[in-house]
């Protein structure tokens, strides 16, 4: 894949924020335990991209009764789906970076970026900041997604509410094929992994007054990944979004994590916190296609509704926001005034 996105900061594409959040009270287990239960766990619900080569490393660990570190369990669910993972809490890298604006002429280009955070403050924030951002948007509204590796999709769902129709926005299926509906409800998200509601999420989307008769345009390129991808399906509920720039990275798989607290070696008494991310649901969204012009997506690039061949991005970044090529921005206008 072009400008190949590192997996390290792909996070869940759907991570469920009680995972995030964690109780204090938790049992601890030790590595090689919780191998054994994750391996178990994929070969049963994962999402297997190549199961030949998933069976040789369940055997060559011996069902995962061989692994005795995060790292090599990392290395096996990669094996098992490039979306999973098994890393140290405190190895996560955090992207905290709140969402900002400018303009380019009469539009107004926003930009989302990556987000992943274990602090439920800094969650909340993002999620008001961008609501706000859109609300006082004045111009002609850019979303911009390019480079945005992921994160906590709930966090930007959440703040791009005013722009998104109630409703199902897309539907995830098991390996068996058993589905279920994801959508938007006005406390939050119901069904599937992404599942999460509160009466503090009911309280910020309430103030919210929804944006769904102007048009909206989103910037998306092959690094926009995971999170930004089911985000991105999110918004093209709205029939006047448009998807302007490059396929997606394809990380469009559903994940759940789990959280373990365990002894970082043998005889250790120092006892770190733990996530694996078990790929384990495909996705099928109308609101979008994938190259062979379907709408069944897993780890299936989406595709934007006009391509823009040239970069993206002029390389003029500054702290605050990227920099839209002018070409692209200028073909967006040209979408608006149609």
């Amino acid at each position: 894949m072009k400008n190949q996105v590192k997996i390290t900061l792909c996070f869940a594409a759907l991570v469920l924020l009680f995972s995030i959040f964690p109780s204090a009270n938790a049992a601890i287990t030790s590595i090689q335990d919780d191998a054994v239960e994750t391996v178990a766990y994929m070969s049963q619900h994962g999402i297997i991209e190549d199961k030949t080569a998933w069976r040789e490393v369940v055997d060559r660990t011996d069902d995962g009764r061989t692994i005795t570190t995060i790292a090599d369990l990392n290395a096996v669910m990669q094996v098992g789906n490039k979306h999973s993972s098994a890393a140290k809490r405190d190895a996560a890298i955090r992207h905290e970076q709140l969402p900002g604006a400018y303009c380019a002429g009469r539009l107004t280009v926003v930009d989302i970026p990556t987000f992943y955070t274990m602090r439920q403050s800094v969650y909340l924030r993002y999620i008001v900041k961008l609501n706000q951002l859109i609300a006082h948007t004045r111009g002609d509204l850019v979303l911009n997604f390019s480079g945005n590796q992921g994160g906590i999709p709930t966090a930007m769902i959440f703040g791009l509410y005013a722009l998104i129709p109630n409703g199902q926005l897309w539907t995830s299926v098991t390996n068996t094929g058993k589905e279920q509906q994801v959508s938007l409800v006005k406390d939050g998200l119901q069904g599937g992994a992404a599942s999460y509601r509160s009466t503090v999420v009911k309280r910020v989307l309430e103030k919210v007054k929804k944006r769904l008769n102007k048009k909206v345009a989103i910037i998306m390129d092959n690094n926009s990944a995971s999170a930004a991808e089911f985000t991105i399906m999110a918004v093209k509920k709205n029939p006047l979004a448009r998807i302007f720039g490059l396929p997606s990275a394809g990380y469009t798989t559903e994940n759940s994590n789990v959280t373990y607290h365990s002894p970082i070696c043998d005889n250790s008494w120092q006892i770190i916190p733990w996530m694996v991310t078990r790929t384990d649901h495909t996705v099928r969204c109308i609101n979008v296609v994938n190259a062979r012009q379907t709408h069944n997506f897993s780890n299936t690039p989406v595709m934007p509704d006009v391509l823009f061949t040239q970069p993206i991005n002029t390389g003029e970044a500054n702290a605050h926001h990227s920099q839209i090529s002018k070409s692209l921005l200028s073909q967006i206008r040209k979408w608006f005034d149609s």
